[in-house]
């Protein structure tokens, strides 16, 4: 009976201990104070505090005992070893050989090693136009507005290659296929959703045997919607014209980043395993679910990188630029920088606000890598990110409608103005200026 009381402790996640402990304080609050008037009072409310401490603590046990009998632990994983057909490291290399190039980096570059931008130069004739979106939960709400705006006001770009991780990668089908129709997709998904459209919450029971807080079947109906057999036809047909879309996921497995060709995945007309793609990218661990592909477990790309950096790619540095300087547009659906704030010394506060802190220097890390990138292919660097007034709450997988539509609306306004672009990554104070002008005169 007690053989699988430790597992079920181990499964216990953070986020309903939390709760518990919340319950708890509550409890302690309304009983631990006496009445200064009255010892027998204060000794009789010692008493009662005592007494529910005593009951939570049994009723927690009873609790784990119950699921514990209940429960069976999940089976063993075997380590894959599976060679992916359709993705590679962000250098391009193969991730059960880093050493080596990967066979579809390979099949991307025509056959060489040489980075695949001057491969799609070569092939369209001209410089390129790169669009990489970030991650970011309901704010790409902010990167939809953004495209659209940017349409609408006649200087979007046709995209030659859209890279995309988490939110980004939702973002990027319809925004590399590009017509009026795919807008009008990207402002249904970001403006017509609420969190009920993402996940439904999974009951005490289900969290205690699970491997998230809640379940992404609404997600997948989502993905499965606009995410069609015509919708891979038609990115199949611009894999014909040389135009790609890739997405970053993280290999829980190997600690990897795995980015995905997306493109030769459509034109193969694997649909299941493109959708697939899609929700592994934007599966935030802990909350949401992993996603098994091949045997090998996947999360969130945004756990290790929150961008497709481009650039870096090829056994070589990147030779000059055949046509002159393309450019890389950089959509960061999040704020810059955040505006200080005395934390509340409670432990969900501390929580959320020390993750929020690491996914914001894991973005920043990602820019400046991407502004690396973006020198070593000569190319010009634009950012754009969402303006430190914009309401859009603290908790990006909230999925609040009004939240939404602030982030939508900022970044159709400002797609708009004559130049919403920065050429540099913020200042951080990571990074002294000097070293930044140095990789500019280097370059």
């Amino acid at each position: 009976m007690h053989k699988n009381i430790p597992h079920t402790i181990t499964s216990l996640n953070l986020g309903h201990i939390i709760k518990l402990l919340k319950t708890f304080e509550t409890s302690r609050k309304d009983t631990s104070r006496p009445r200064p008037d009255s010892y027998l009072r204060g000794w009789r409310g010692g008493l009662g505090m005592r007494r529910k401490t005593r009951v939570f603590l049994t009723g927690f046990v009873l609790t784990l005992t119950l699921v514990g009998c209940a429960s069976t632990p999940p089976p063993e994983r075997v380590l894959s070893t599976k060679v992916p057909t359709y993705a590679a490291l962000p250098n391009g290399h193969n991730p059960m050989n880093p050493d080596q190039i990967s066979p579809m980096y390979i099949a991307v570059a025509s056959g060489t090693e040489e980075n695949v931008a001057r491969t799609l130069e070569r092939k369209h004739g001209h410089a390129l136009n790169f669009l990489s979106l970030s991650g970011g939960g309901q704010n790409g709400a902010f990167g939809a507005g953004f495209l659209i705006g940017w349409r609408e006001s006649g200087q979007r770009p046709e995209f030659d290659f859209v890279g995309g991780v988490s939110t980004g990668s939702l973002l990027a089908t319809h925004a590399l296929l590009g017509t009026p129709a795919d807008d009008v997709i990207l402002q249904q998904m970001y403006t017509e959703v609420t969190d009920k459209d993402i996940y439904s919450d999974r009951s005490l029971f289900d969290i205690l045997s699970s491997d998230s807080l809640r379940d992404t079947a609404p997600l997948q109906a989502l993905i499965a919607k606009y995410i069609t057999s015509e919708t891979l036809q038609r990115v199949a047909a611009a894999f014909d014209d040389n135009r790609l879309i890739m997405v970053g996921t993280t290999n829980v497995d190997y600690g990897q980043t795995w980015v995905w060709n997306l493109s030769l995945i459509a034109k193969h007309g694997k649909l299941d395993l493109y959708r697939k793609v899609l929700l592994a990218s934007a599966s935030f661990p802990i909350v949401f679910p992993p996603v098994e592909i091949d045997g090998h477990l996947f999360v969130d790309g945004a756990a290790r990188s929150n961008v497709v950096v481009l650039g870096m790619a090829g056994s070589e540095q990147a030779a000059p630029p055949l046509y002159g300087p393309g450019n890389l547009y950089l959509i960061s659906n999040g704020r810059s920088q955040h505006p200080p704030a005395a934390l509340r010394r409670a432990l969900g506060n501390v929580a959320a606000t020390t993750v929020g802190v690491m996914m914001d220097q894991s973005m920043q890390t990602a820019l400046v890598r991407s502004y690396f990138g973006a020198q070593f292919l000569g190319y010009n660097f634009n950012m754009i990110a969402i303006p430190d007034e914009v309401e859009i709450g603290n908790d990006p997988l909230a999925f609040d409608p009004k939240q939404m539509r602030a982030a939508f609306d900022a970044g159709h306004a400002l797609a708009k103005e004559s130049d919403p672009w920065a050429h540099k990554p913020p200042n951080t104070g990571d990074i002294p200026p000097w070293a930044m002008d140095a990789i500019d005169d280097a370059m």
